[in-house]
């Protein structure tokens, strides 16, 4: 892989002109989706781990996939900016805003999945006065990457107290869009797009690597998986896995719809797939969840047709397939 990009800290005298990123360290620092007809083989009992999903008014849902059983996760709440479960299912940590007139701080809490005690907490308050902070924890829970639509958040790394250990603000002097993907990587690196890139960034956060360069008009709903050596990705309507080195995208979904906000299972050795993903309003969208397996073949995941065998629907309740509408999470 080749490195295309070289950070520097603000503290710096000059500002060399091809600096790629600039960035700031702090040295302390109910559901419509029937079962489609036949074609699906295997349920949900086979798969590990709990699925974690928004859905509308209910609030954040669970389902435990070996006792096909599940339940509310966290009540609905509009202060809820987001939520995360530890990769070890131990920790949960909710970001919530309580924001007030003239006063703007988010309150993040890491508390345990076993008993709800409070592990540790702090208020952070960004620097854009921006309410709607988003949180996730690193793969070994020391740090949490904090994200913003503000210019001047960027993307935000602290420690477990709300210590700040480094802010990326931008890539030649281009802010970060909203909407590009930030995600967690093995030993608390970062990937990254921006533009038609996917970008590797390692600890200390002071340089970046080139991982791929898409040269599609029309992707995005990148993921990774939990060993951080393949990616899944939406090109056009349908998902498509690749490696971190080489090779062409491998088509894994197709339906006469739209497949997006794919998640790997906590072995790597599925992925989950949102299915006929709809727009519902200005700024909603909602999608069917369903498991395929990660073998490289493509999987016919259309809510209407016959599916391929393999396609495991998530369904634990009504005889429905679940819909989620907002975060989704597979621990």
């Amino acid at each position: 892989m080749k490195a295309i990009m070289f950070l520097s800290s603000i503290y710096s005298k000059f500002l060399p002109a091809m600096c790629l990123f600039s960035i700031l360290f702090y040295a302390s620092c109910s559901k419509d989706g029937d079962i489609n007809g036949g074609g699906t083989e295997g349920n949900i009992t086979s798969l590990p781990g709990t699925i974690y999903y928004d859905w509308a008014t209910e609030g954040i849902m669970r389902v435990h996939l070996a006792a096909a059983s599940g339940g509310a996760f966290i009540p609905d709440d509009t202060k809820l900016n987001s939520f995360d479960v530890s990769r070890d299912g131990q920790e949960r940590l909710t970001v919530m805003n309580e924001s007030t007139v003239g006063d703007y701080p988010i309150r993040f809490t890491l508390s345990s999945m076993a008993n709800n005690s409070v592990i540790d907490e702090f208020v952070y308050r960004s620097p854009g006065l921006n309410a709607f902070c988003k949180g996730f924890l690193s793969p070994d829970k020391s740090l949490i990457m904090i994200l913003s639509n503000d210019d001047e958040d960027g993307i935000t790394i602290v420690r477990r107290n709300g210590e700040v250990v480094a802010r990326l603000l931008d890539i030649n002097g281009e802010a970060f869009d909203f909407n590009e993907t930030r995600l967690w990587l093995p030993e608390n690196r970062l990937l990254i797009t921006h533009k038609n890139y996917i970008i590797r960034i390692d600890p200390p956060y002071n340089n970046g690597t080139l991982v791929r360069e898409m040269k599609y008009d029309d992707w995005g709903d990148l993921n990774v998986n939990n060993a951080g050596n393949q990616m899944v990705v939406r090109i056009g309507n349908h998902l498509h896995t690749m490696d971190f080195q080489s090779g062409d995208p491998v088509k894994i979904t197709e339906s006469n719809f739209k497949e997006a906000e794919p998640h790997y299972s906590p072995d790597d050795k599925h992925i989950l797939v949102g299915s006929n993903y709809r727009q519902t309003g200005p700024f909603g969208y909602i999608w069917e969840l369903k498991v395929i397996p990660n073998d490289g073949k493509t999987y016919n995941v259309d809510p209407n047709a016959t599916n391929t065998a393999g396609v495991i629907p998530i369904i634990w309740r009504n005889n429905k397939v679940e819909t989620a509408g907002g975060q989704v999470l597979w621990r």
